[in-house]
């Protein structure tokens, strides 16, 4: 396969994936923490430090590139209400396009923007770009917020480049309705218990489709689901551990294929959100954002027939973390790291970002907030499920993650391109995708040191 093809194959990975940019993940291989325990209530939060730029009144211009206006558009309207000296300035910037921006402007040497959000599958190439600004030098406390997320935006010589703006413990979203009749019960406990292994979605998947429907819409849906739930890191050292990860992927993608348990649709694609509302599919990998930008996105009239329950393994899917370039002003730097603590750790903006961009932050002290983190419209959507608790009470407390590596998003781009290849050739084996894979990755990744493995 030619690398011009691939080049273009990576493009459309990536505009497959943007929303799931919101994330992608990986991380530590430890537990992520229960939230610890925190002295003061989340109402109580401390404010984040006085900045001298407001004191004094300084007009301040904040430039932004992103792609998520859910987030920015109404966090940058709400905190200029109560700080009408700095003005933001956003451009919209694709999110496959954002490394390619920045490092053009770094070899033209053309400005970079103040604010610059990391999506959780490229934030190690940030950091090899060595272009953000530490902020613990700027006054941030790590231990305010959850181990598992600030250990993702921390470099190896310690440096913090950024706070995520959410956290994205995933779940299994499902239709009730066909849950119910296919396998007796709608409740997400019961159901969890039948589904407590990938293997129970092969075995139970006969009378499914002896019915003409299916347990999943889509083999891209799926291996993403796999890919983000596999503890195998996907770089150790200078070894991409592509055969052992994608392993632990497409064999169990393969045995779902096998017994007729997924569909062909692709995902994020028109056809293949039209089946959220329709009654032919079952189980959707579902990260908290999902659920505003995917299930109730693509599902309006769905109110009621929809649950949530645990994945086999607990995962995280996605999120984003924000961080300040180097080149920024002082007073630049000081009006942008207020705005990511108010965002991310002062009552009001936390809340902003929760109702507004379905996000919930990191910070512990709204995590062990049951009220601040329950979702009340969502658990009307979802039959009156208390989704908080299962999302960030259970999952997040049993939630593991795996490192990632500066060739992600070439290895998302693969899965991608092999799960497709999976569904539409039934009579491919393990060795045959693993096989071309391995071709098309090693066309992609142009680092002479890195070992594909």
């Amino acid at each position: 396969m030619k690398k011009k093809f691939l080049s273009v194959l990576l493009v459309a990975s990536m505009a497959v994936t943007a929303l799931a940019g919101c994330g992608s993940s990986s991380d530590d291989n430890a537990a992520a923490p229960a939230a610890e325990e925190s002295e003061a209530p989340a109402e109580e939060a401390a404010e984040a430090p006085a900045e001298a730029t407001e004191a004094s009144g300084e007009e301040v211009t904040i430039t932004y590139w992103g792609w998520d206006s859910n987030f920015y558009d109404p966090m940058f309207a709400a905190y200029s209400e109560t700080h009408p000296n700095v003005h933001f300035e956003p451009v919209a910037t694709e999110w496959g396009d954002m490394l390619t921006k920045a490092q053009q402007a770094l070899a033209s040497n053309s400005e970079l923007p103040v604010l610059v959000p990391m999506d959780n599958a490229l934030i190690e190439n940030w950091k090899k770009m060595d272009i953000m600004e530490d902020l613990t030098a700027l006054g941030l406390n790590p231990d305010d917020y959850s181990d598992i997320y600030i250990k993702k935006a921390t470099t190896s010589d310690g440096k913090v480049i950024g706070v995520f703006e959410n956290v994205a413990p995933s779940g299994i979203a499902y239709k009730r309705d066909m849950a119910k009749q296919y396998f007796g019960t709608d409740d997400p406990d019961e159901l969890f218990e039948i589904f407590s292994s990938y293997d129970a979605y092969v075995e139970k998947a006969a009378d499914v489709v002896a019915d003409g429907k299916f347990m999943f819409h889509s083999g891209q849906a799926v291996a993403e689901w796999l890919y983000w739930a596999s503890e195998v890191p996907t770089q150790t050292d200078n070894t991409i551990n592509y055969t052992e990860k994608m392993t632990d992927v497409f064999s169990k993608l393969i045995d779902m294929r096998d017994a007729g348990a997924i569909d062909t649709y692709q995902n994020g694609t028109p056809e293949g959100n039209a089946t959220y509302a329709a009654r032919d599919h079952i189980f959707y990998p579902c990260p908290d954002w999902a659920i505003t930008y995917y299930i109730k996105g693509n599902d309006p009239d769905g109110s009621g027939n929809w649950g949530i329950m645990k994945a086999p393994v607990s995962y995280s899917h996605g999120g984003t973390a924000i961080g300040v370039t180097k080149a920024s002003s002082d007073a630049q730097k000081a009006a942008a790291f207020d705005f990511i603590q108010w965002a991310t750790s002062d009552p009001e903006g936390a809340a902003n970002n929760r109702d507004t961009a379905g996000y919930i932050t990191p910070y512990k002290t709204f995590l062990n907030d049951t009220e601040f983190t329950k979702r009340g419209e969502d658990e009307e959507y979802f039959a009156g499920e208390d989704v908080g608790a299962l999302y960030y009470q259970d999952i997040m407390q049993a939630m593991k993650v795996a490192d990632s590596s500066t060739w992600e998003n070439e290895v998302v781009s693969v899965r991608n391109d092999v799960a497709q290849q999976i569904m539409d050739d039934s009579a491919m084996t393990l060795e045959q995708a693993l096989a071309n894979g391995m071709e098309e990755l090693s066309q992609l990744v142009t680092d002479s040191e890195i070992t594909i493995k």
